[in-house]
């Protein structure tokens, strides 16, 4: 029961990070004050001959510094790397004034963090400024004539506590990754299982059943019109029976290609890249690309860059075999990530060849579906100038 209870408690609180980082904020605030009141300060003092500074070198300074910085703590979680900015300064200050151990753990717990909550480009850049800091200082105490043992001293310790919260942070960060990794890989095969069972049923259970019933609609027309003569009204009926059952037939065969599309584009180990569509084009016609590189523009969510190719693909297939001349693909970046395709063609001419091309079978109606599963969306329509241009947004949140 007593274990149950701390689990769910622990649940509550992870769904809540303010909360769980209120509480870590007092933790460490009533952590320091017991280092305080135990002399838990001016531990640099005597070791590098720190000048006095008054009052402020005394337990009261350490204590306004220790509640600042516990005061950052309670965003330790969802604003990482503004805490750490915040917090060097204060931790630096504390250094000058003798050094407390209490702002010594909170300045590990704030680089800890950032390696553990932060983005992957954030991490990055606070990866690079650590070992260029290293560097740097590493430099100038081999280039520092006369350098004091001390001051060598104090700066190994203090490479040893960023070290420490770094590597923390960045274990938990990659096993937190590796365990997202194994849950989405079998969330992903679950999903694929799904889908082709969904596949197998419609089309053992509800593909053949409308192939029959379309046959039967055919073979009812054929024995009425033998038997005795069809008026144009039971014809028309019969007519659009049969038409509506080919339709349907048709959709279910495209849904049918869609799901197996989706597993396809799962397991692709070589995904469509703009050079498989420069190759749709018939010679004759160009296709013609305007703004930013769609492989590179496509690289910031790789997760959904197969289904948004397909759907590109799929689009471009389309203009060429409905339309004629130069076809253009415009790709545009946003500022914080989001990008959109756009393809433009002109419209054929009544009366003229339509190019016949292999395509994927999922049309724009299937496209729609493929996008609609990574929270994008697909606009196709004539633009009253002759032209047509069809294009896919992707979300913001799929970049990031």
């Amino acid at each position: 029961m007593l274990w149950s209870r701390l689990a769910s408690g622990t649940h509550r609180l992870n769904a809540r990070p303010r909360t769980r980082d209120t509480i870590v904020a007092v933790a460490y605030l009533v952590l320091g004050l017991l280092l305080l009141q135990f002399g838990g300060y001016g531990i640099w003092a005597a070791l590098l001959s720190l000048p006095t500074m008054g009052p402020w070198s005394t337990g009261s300074g350490f204590l306004l510094l220790l509640i600042l910085m516990s005061a950052l703590a309670t965003l330790r979680s969802s604003r990482p790397f503004l805490v750490l900015a915040l917090g060097t300064p204060l931790t630096a200050v504390d250094f000058f004034l003798g050094g407390s151990l209490g702002v010594v753990l909170l300045f590990a717990d704030f680089v800890y963090c950032a390696f553990r909550y932060g983005g992957d480009r954030g991490v990055r850049t606070l990866l690079v400024t650590i070992v260029v800091t290293i560097a740097a200082t590493a430099l100038t105490l081999l280039l520092w004539p006369g350098v004091s043992v001390r001051i060598v001293t104090v700066v190994l310790q203090w490479a040893l506590i960023v070290l420490i919260g770094a590597l923390w942070g960045w274990n938990v960060r990659s096993e937190r990754q590796r365990t997202r990794a194994v849950m989405s890989a079998e969330h992903r095969q679950a999903t694929q299982q799904l889908r082709q069972k969904i596949a197998h049923d419609l089309h053992d259970l509800v593909a053949n059943q409308i192939a029959v019933a379309g046959l039967n609609i055919e073979a009812a027309r054929l024995r009425l019109g033998q038997m005795t003569e069809i008026s144009a009204e039971a014809d028309e009926s019969l007519t659009q029976a049969a038409h509506g059952a080919d339709e349907a037939h048709r959709q279910l065969r495209r849904l049918i290609a869609v799901l197996t599309t989706v597993d396809d584009l799962a397991d692709e180990t070589a995904p469509l890249r703009i050079q498989h569509i420069d190759d749709l084009v018939p010679i004759g016609r160009t296709l013609v690309r305007e703004g930013a590189d769609l492989d590179v523009a496509l690289t910031a969510s790789p997760r959904s860059a197969g289904v948004a190719m397909r759907a590109i693909h799929e689009l471009v297939v389309n203009a060429v075999k409905h339309g004629e001349g130069d076809i253009v693909l415009r790709t545009r970046v946003g500022e914080s990530g989001p990008v959109t395709v756009q393809i433009e063609n002109r419209i054929a001419s009544p009366g003229a060849s339509r190019t016949a091309i292999g395509r994927s079978g999922i049309g724009i109606s299937g496209a729609t579906l493929l996008l609609g599963g990574i929270g994008a969306s697909v606009e196709s329509a004539p633009t009253g100038d002759g032209r047509w241009r069809a294009g896919l947004a992707l979300k913001e949140e799929q970049y990031g």
